[in-house]
């Protein structure tokens, strides 16, 4: 058990290293684009209610923003990580110390969440600067707020583990990362309201992890709890994307 603990700690401080001297795609990817498409969406729902900002309205922009940053976060900047380090070798190393494939998932997965914290917070202070006003007022919306996140986190890092395992060039990896990145949000009814989508739309916006943590995201914003059905749901998205995760993991290339 001390050894397993030891190695995930070495591939979660490995890439804490990268993150600290890459730090600019990584903030692009869980601040700066979302926090531009909040601006966005704020804009053009302020001009759809005759210019009269609408605080419903804001929350709903907010936690898709959050949403959008975890999705960015990762699978397209996680997902990129993921494939530079199978095309470049950097597996092959990983696999000489040696190191056990769950240890190095389990190493990434604690490194996306840490991204998913800055990334959350971050854009939480953001809004407060531009003057939104969130229900986070107890410790128990705190603890549903960071349960989501990291339910949400988990269900989508295992996408990214199981594109950057499958893919069979890295072009073709970082072509799928980004599109899954943006797609999943994009689709998921939480930039705009789900009688707004296409009947099909909704159906398949159903089974997408990001259209539950948007919702429960925004209970909790405006000061909610109840959020046990958005908590289910993504608990379970996540074991099965992380349990295929696990399956398809290998740390060396034939």
């Amino acid at each position: 058990m001390k050894r397993r603990l030891n190695e995930i700690a070495c591939v979660f401080r490995i890439h804490l290293a990268r993150l600290r001297v890459e730090a600019g795609p990584f903030l692009l990817a869980a601040i700066a684009f979302p926090a531009g498409m909040y601006l966005f969406a704020a804009a053009i729902g302020d001009v759809g209610s005759a210019g009269i900002a609408d605080t419903d309205h804001r929350l709903r922009f907010l936690s898709a923003s959050v949403v959008f940053s975890l999705s960015l976060t990762a699978i397209s900047w996680l997902g990129y990580l993921l494939l530079e380090n199978r095309f470049t070798g950097r597996l092959k190393l990983f696999a000489t110390l040696p190191l056990a494939p769950s240890s190095y998932v389990l190493g990434i997965l604690i490194f996306a969440l840490a991204q998913a914290a800055i990334g959350t917070s971050s854009l939480l202070v953001v809004a407060r600067v531009l003057g939104v006003r969130t229900g986070l007022m107890t410790p128990v919306g705190l603890l549903v707020l960071a349960a989501l996140v990291v339910l949400a986190m988990l269900a989508v890092s295992g996408v990214a583990v199981i594109v950057a395992a499958r893919a069979r060039s890295f072009s073709e990896g970082s072509l799928l990362t980004d599109a899954l990145g943006a797609g999943l949000v994009l689709l998921a009814p939480i930039y705009y309201p789900p009688e707004a989508a296409p009947r099909a739309l909704r159906v398949f916006a159903g089974m997408l992890p990001t259209t539950y943590a948007a919702r429960g995201v925004q209970v909790t914003l405006t000061g909610g709890t109840h959020v046990a059905r958005e908590l289910l749901v993504l608990a379970l998205m996540a074991a099965v994307t992380l349990t295929v995760a696990f399956r398809v993991m290998r740390l060396s290339e034939e």
